[in-house]
């Protein structure tokens, strides 16, 4: 018996599946903790990404789509983030939450998904790099269970989930350095941009970024520099028509609107920190920086065996993961450039870049042949003990975590969200409720992101986000909406008298307002510092109709970027096909 165990081992690790199994059964295991006590993390977005899934949910469920203004979620108060903040995966996660009908089960599933993609995809990344299946197997298994990668799961942070892809973006650039005769994947790196597009602006900001060193390398040794140009100018091309819906949606808000950027952090103060055990969004442990001080050593000790590959993956690695940290001018660059506090916010947000060319070329280093063989039995047996306590630190957190969501904190993070019932029972009760919404009744968020201002903003008192809670959070339960077809949505209120009433919606330039059978230009009504309106109301009842009139050219935008996708997939279809009859 004990010997066919045996065999049935040899076999499967011998598999061209093993690498796969292995990160599909890390990604169960980074879910047990919840199955097992039954909880949903509710992190520092939370409740900011539910409503904008929610809101997508809706619309599909009621075919009543808006691509700009939202009408169900934020409080059914119109306002516009969506169309420029991950338009396409919205939709996906809403139709996901559809299938799901709950938060909990929700999470669970895209929590996997998104830790079985990124193994995979950093997996990928050494294999093409040049790495063996095994160094690259752990190196995948590290990556998955360190920096922002887990965030996802216990913050619900974008950058989890734009982490998961970073990785084949790299794999991209590998191959312009490595293939001169063909280093570039046009149609490969354009889908993975695009995709990266429609999912977080940041981290396609990133990717380009971290592209262009390996551009240049690869340019350098091309073959055929004209024609890796003209590659690179059909990836952007395809890049443009795929994502036309988020820079064409960008081009007109930003255009006529001045919307609220995310709230700025200080650059100096969100470097990355060293800590013993925890494992942070802003933290490293000490096994994670031993593990890069060995790949430093190594590297050094061995100059003349690591490949030039290593050297440039590596030498990237530590170059992006210094400018993480304090030892980075960072004071110098928030002063001379004062947009990053509200755009970049975290320099420790570089560590999307920084851990898997590290691990990569750690992946690469073990690689290379270990004399004599007890030796190389020993690192390989350190490796494994090393990654094993990397995902033991991991899964021990999302324990705690669980497990305190049960007894007393259900809501981890309350920055920005104003809570009208807080009884444990009740928010856990909506986590698990077939009607998703319910949670955000529950737990209002008063974010200012992407608000139109009609005035700047200099004290913290007085923010988007504070005004929005004062004109919109606290008065929306006084009003009824209902949303109509063609994108709109009605506002019904009760006046006693004729008065002037700010009602708890937010207007664009493009917004077009219909009061009481009556269609009023901007001059009409006035606007809060927020944009919310301001009419008068007759005595009596009285009715609002907001809807986003969407510019001509805009509309052709998002038609050409969905038939862009169309035409790839039919693409994708026929290859897929063909290579399907071949074998």
């Amino acid at each position: 018996m004990e010997g066919n165990f045996i065999t049935i081992v040899k076999r499967w690790w011998y598999q061209r599946w093993f690498p796969i199994s292995i990160i599909v059964l890390m990604a169960l295991l980074a879910l047990v903790p919840q199955l097992i006590t039954g909880s949903t993390i509710v992190g520092t977005d939370g409740i900011f990404h539910f409503n904008r899934f929610y809101e997508t949910a809706k619309q599909i469920s009621n075919l009543k789509l808006s691509y700009f203004q939202m009408n169900y979620g934020f409080q059914q108060s119109g306002r516009v983030i969506n169309a420029v903040y991950g338009p396409y995966f919205a939709y996906i996660a809403g139709l996901l939450l559809i299938i799901c009908r709950n938060w909990y089960r929700f999470q669970l599933v895209s929590t996997f998904a998104v830790y079985a993609i990124s193994g995979w995809s950093m997996f990928r990344l050494a294999q093409i790099a040049g790495a063996r299946r095994n160094p690259s197997l752990l190196a995948a298994l590290i990556f998955v269970n360190v920096g922002w990668l887990p965030r996802w799961g216990v913050d619900q942070n974008m950058s989890g989930i734009g982490a998961a892809i970073l990785p084949s973006v790299i794999a991209c650039g590998v191959v312009m350095v490595k293939q001169h005769d063909r280093p570039m994947q046009p149609i490969k790196l354009a889908l993975l941009m695009a995709v990266l597009c429609q999912i977080h602006v940041l981290s396609t900001l990133m990717a380009f970024l971290i592209l262009i060193p390996f551009w240049l390398v690869g340019l350098y040794h091309a073959n055929s520099r004209s024609k890796m140009i003209w590659d690179t100018t059909i990836a952007v091309g395809i890049t443009l028509l795929l994502s036309a819906n988020v820079w064409g949606a960008m081009l007109s808000l930003y255009s006529h609107n001045s919307l609220a950027m995310p709230h700025t952090s200080s650059l100096v103060h969100n470097t990355l920190q060293m800590t013993w055990l925890e494992d942070k969004r802003q933290t490293v442990n000490w096994l994670l920086i031993l593990i890069f001080a060995i790949q430093l050593g190594l590297l050094v000790a061995k100059r003349k065996h690591p490949s030039k590959m290593n050297w440039f993956i590596s030498g990237l690695g530590f170059t992006v993961l210094w400018m993480t940290t304090l030892l980075f001018p960072w004071q110098l660059v928030s002063r001379s450039v004062p947009g990053l506090s509200s755009m970049l916010q975290f320099p420790v947000r570089l560590t999307v870049l920084a851990y898997p060319l590290l691990l990569c070329g750690l992946a690469l280093t073990f690689s290379q042949p270990i004399r004599p063989i007890r030796q190389k039995k020993l690192v390989m047996i350190g490796a494994i003990l090393v990654t094993g306590l990397l995902i033991g630190i991991n899964v021990r957190q999302i324990a705690i975590t669980s497990k305190q969501i049960q007894h007393h904190r259900v809501l981890r993070h309350l920055g920005g969200t104003s809570l009208t019932k807080r009884s444990p029972e009740q928010l856990r009760a909506a986590l698990n409720s077939q009607h998703p919404g319910i949670l955000l009744q529950l737990a209002e968020k008063h974010s200012g992101d992407y608000l139109p201002l009609t005035h700047t903003f200099k004290n913290e008192s007085n923010s988007p986000g504070s005004l929005y809670e004062q004109q919109v959070l606290k008065h929306h339960k006084s009003y009824k909406f209902m949303v109509r077809n063609g994108s709109r949505l009605e506002v019904q209120w009760r006046a006693t008298t004729q008065s002037q009433a700010v009602i708890p919606v937010v207007t664009y330039y493009n917004s077009l307002l219909t009061l009481n059978g009556k269609t009023l230009n901007r001059s009409q009504y006035g606007r809060t510092r927020i944009s919310a309106p301001i009419v008068w109301s007759h005595k009596g009842n009285n009715k609002l109709i907001l809807k986003y009139e969407t510019p001509t050219w805009v509309s052709g935008l998002l038609w050409l970027a969905a038939l862009s996708w169309l035409v790839l997939g039919a693409y994708g279809t026929h290859w897929i096909w063909r290579w399907y009859r071949f074998h």
